[in-house]
């Protein structure tokens, strides 16, 4: 019975995970872009907006990969 509930708490902390990674890159994405903002020129922070969007639009049909996917050339951009 331990080993079953163990295992139930372990895959469950997993879909937890992996499930937050877009949300976390995408409050990465925003934290860096507020840190750096005056570093920026405008077309790059444009571009930036525009991937963030694309990204939001993605993760709410559920496409978690390809938001990852673009918000990380997001954060390609900022550094």
């Amino acid at each position: 019975m331990r080993n079953i509930f163990l295992s139930f708490c372990v895959i469950f902390a997993f879909s937890i995970n992996v499930e937050a990674c877009p949300y976390q890159k995408m409050a990465e994405v925003d934290s860096k872009l507020n840190l750096n903002i005056s570093k920026i020129d405008s077309k790059t922070f444009k571009t930036i907006s525009d991937l963030k969007i694309e990204s939001k639009e993605k993760l709410a049909i559920g496409e978690l990969d390809d938001a990852e996917k673009i918000l990380d050339r997001a954060l390609a951009l900022i550094n």
